[in-house]
């Protein structure tokens, strides 16, 4: 009897739960509000990130100053325009170089010393615009670079001329780089996989941060307090058509990153797909306790927008690499589960199935996740209070 009994109970909270999930699921499918949330800002967000903003610098206008000895100043100015990085031109004064620099016409000037260097080599002077800091970073190793390959091609050129040979220097040791894991240097392979972050964020936290606000504020909580559902039949009904809207934003990422964006996924897509679950089980319950605290659905969706959305933008290291942050930021931002997210998608997506890196993230990211839906669950009162 008591079997019979435990039974009945269990299926009569199954079926509790399923009709809250089915009410829910209806109400979100008639607001427009939430099919945009959900399907339509997810794709344009990766159309934006994806097309409209990158950090790479390519085809950075310079200024190659003309000299006495054209030749040389040609072969330097050919160097350059062979780069895809730069869009050289040349002029035949120094003031009319400063003048485009200032003016913002040209972003560096290029030109080669006029004073013969005593131990023989040729010097370049390179003078870059410095308003935009990251930016004049990235020009000056270009530009470095394109400038060092140009010398020791003429002086090879010249070596070879002369029946010398390649100079022998003893002790000289030469560096030859490798760029692992985004050979490619395109910033969208570590944009996407942060975006899909943001979009997480949004379905998850901010969705569900006005489903149980919207009750009180419409005083329907008050009939689903009278009703027999239990606390967890609640979260359940609350989450669960979220989490799935979710997965569909997660697919629209991951299809968006593979196919149309190209971008290797050297780890396993279940890790992707799992780990994600988990993040999203965290903005779901980041959300459910928010508007279950404040209970109001403009005030809820203001700190949701502080607490994670903020956070996800700007503290977890897909824009910039937060190791170059200052210590304080770098140990605050690791507080916020998208940090750890984030960590884990790039791991995934570019380097691999990295054991400790993933079961790291892993176990922080479900630590956040069982305390955020336990908070949620105990913040949910069957009480008009």
């Amino acid at each position: 009897m008591n079997a019979k009994k435990t039974t009945w109970r269990h299926s009569a909270s199954a079926a509790r739960a399923w009709a809250l999930i089915r009410k829910e699921t209806k109400q979100m499918m008639r607001d427009k509000s939430t099919i945009t949330l959900g399907v339509i800002l997810p794709i344009l967000l990766l159309l934006l990130f994806g097309f409209g903003l990158s950090l790479d610098v390519k085809l950075v206008p310079v200024t190659v100053v003309r000299d006495t000895s054209s030749p040389l100043t040609h072969d330097l100015y050919t160097s350059l325009k062979l780069s895809p990085y730069f869009n050289p031109t040349i002029t035949n004064s120094w003031q009319e170089a400063e003048r485009m620099l200032r003016s913002g016409a040209t972003s560096a000037i290029v030109r080669r010393q006029m004073k013969e260097s005593p131990d023989g080599l040729e010097r370049i002077q390179i003078i870059v615009n410095g308003r935009d800091s990251n930016n004049a970073r990235i020009m000056q190793r270009y530009l470095e670079g394109a400038a060092s390959r140009w010398a020791s091609t003429r002086q090879s050129n010249l070596s070879f001329l002369s029946g010398s040979g390649a100079p022998e220097t003893p002790g000289r040791a030469i560096a030859e780089t490798r760029i692992w894991y985004n050979s490619e240097q395109e910033s969208r392979y570590f944009l996407i996989p942060g975006v899909t972050a943001l979009i997480m964020t949004l379905i998850g936290a901010l969705l569900t941060a006005l489903v149980v606000a919207r009750e009180w504020e419409r005083g329907t909580y008050e009939a689903l307090v009278a009703t027999p559902v239990k606390r967890w039949e609640i979260m359940a009904g609350k989450t669960a058509p979220y989490f799935v809207l979710g997965m569909i934003g997660l697919s629209l990422c991951l299809t968006t990153a593979i196919w149309v964006f190209e971008i290797p996924v050297r780890g396993s897509l279940l890790l992707i797909i799992a780990g994600s679950a988990i993040y999203l089980l965290i903005a779901l319950g980041l959300g459910l306790l928010i508007s279950a605290t404040v209970k109001n659905q403009f005030l809820a969706s203001q700190i949701v927008l502080v607490l994670s959305f903020l956070p996800t933008l700007m503290l977890s290291g897909f824009i910039f690499d937060l190791k170059s942050a200052p210590a304080i930021a770098y140990y605050f931002a690791h507080i916020f589960p998208a940090t750890w997210y984030v960590d884990l998608m790039q791991t995934l997506f570019l380097v691999g199935n990295a054991p400790g890196l993933i079961a790291r993230d892993f176990f922080i990211m479900s630590c956040f996740a069982a305390t955020l839906l336990s908070l949620a669950g105990a913040k949910i009162k069957k009480t008009l209070e």
